[in-house]
């Protein structure tokens, strides 16, 4: 069972996302009946992370100094259920010297360490407990208790992290970005530039950890964008114009599953990619199956957000590609079963997230005000059987 805590968080400072405009649709008995809450939540290893919104956006860019380029509002993660709390680790370790600040709250005698990618790192929770911190181009272990971070990656010494790449200029090594952890919880994928001066190729690698053994090894090239897992501890990588690719994490074995640029998602059990408006195309990753789904008004989508286990995909859902209104279409992937909602009176759909298999987060932006919402949406209610 997923623990959860919920969270408000005013995080990093990103550009201003420009308003959507458009003619509202009409409202459905989803948005009434589903739980609304004020602020842009998404859903993030068990927790409920209340984003920054476009408010805190226009206030922290108002507050930079042009002279010294320095942020005046920086608000980072708070607790909506009991008191945040600071500590800081020296990062002195693969020939670094520096110290970062961790944000966290305390349930009963154990330290929640909360995502604060606003200042400079990500996290990842392994399934013992232990926090691993992606910063400066590496991966490090995050001991809570202790306030001590150190290698976590083998080979991490400070004497590697400069080599010469082709053309004799001196390029800063990449040891392990992108972290991701395999269903099962024994195995992290990483991204890597390591081979760099053998190979002399800068697209770096995919590499894997085994958590049980400690070794490690290059299962696929390149980078990529990684789409999720399936229940056989596959990965699946974006490769952009080229498709999407499924590798064994234990053999690396591969296999093209999409031609060509997708909108796409992966959940434990199924694969759906569009590559043409107006279908979509659904994948069972154990039969390997596919059917197209071509129902509930589909036509160009813009995201998709894959429950993690179950067979729930939350489509967000055009018109037309120059549409600036959405729909939102929930998909049964086994059944290929769909309910359609159109968007809340006055607003646009602007982000979906699983909380878990059954409760889906929907964030919206006023048209008029720009005030943003999350609705909770229970799919055992709101769905029809």
């Amino acid at each position: 069972m997923r623990r959860t805590v919920k969270i408000a968080a005013i995080g990093t400072l990103t550009l201003v996302l420009g308003l959507a405009t458009g003619a509202a649709l009409a409202d459905s008995a989803v948005w009434t009946r589903a739980g609304k809450e004020a602020g842009r939540q998404v859903a993030e290893r068990g927790l409920r992370l209340e984003m920054p919104g476009y408010a805190e956006k226009q206030q922290a860019a108002s507050s930079i100094d042009p002279a010294t380029s320095r942020v005046g509002k920086r608000a980072g993660t708070t607790a909506a259920e009991g008191q945040t709390r600071t500590f800081t680790a020296k990062l002195a370790v693969d020939g670094l010297n520096d110290t970062l600040t961790f944000r966290y709250i305390k349930s009963g005698d154990q330290i929640n360490v909360l995502p604060s990618p606003d200042l400079g790192y990500e996290l990842l929770t392994l399934p013992d407990g232990r926090v691993l911190v992606e910063v400066a181009a590496s991966i490090y272990r995050l001991d809570p208790e202790k306030r001590t971070l150190s290698v976590f990656l083998k080979g991490q010494t400070g004497t590697t992290r400069k080599t010469a790449a082709s053309g004799g200029s001196a390029k800063m090594v990449v040891w392990g970005q992108r972290a991701s952890l395999s269903p099962d919880g024994t195995k992290l994928l990483f991204w890597t530039t390591r081979n760099m001066t053998a190979t002399r190729n800068e697209d770096g690698e995919n590499w894997v950890k085994d958590l049980r053994t400690g070794a490690e090894k290059k299962v696929y090239g390149a980078g990529y964008t990684v789409l999720g897992w399936d229940a056989q501890n596959r990965f699946y990588l974006d490769l952009g114009d080229s498709g999407i690719v499924q590798v064994d994490s234990g053999s690396g074995a591969s296999a093209k599953l999409v031609s060509g640029f997708s909108v796409s998602a992966v959940s434990g059990s199924h694969l759906l990619a569009q590559t043409t408006d107006g279908s979509l195309n659904v994948r069972d990753l154990s039969t390997g199956k596919q059917q197209a789904f071509r129902g509930g008004g589909l036509n160009h989508l813009r995201s998709i957000a894959a429950s993690d286990e179950g067979p729930w995909f939350a489509l967000v859902n055009a018109p037309d590609r120059s549409s600036r209104v959405s729909t939102l279409i929930l998909l049964n992937a086994k059944t290929l079963k769909s309910q359609a909602f159109e968007e809340p009176a006055g607003s646009s759909i602007i982000g979906v997230s699983w909380q878990d298999e059954q409760t889906l987060l929907v964030q919206t932006r006023n048209r008029t005000t720009a005030g943003e919402s999350t609705y909770v949406i229970d799919i055992a209610k709101e769905v029809k059987p």
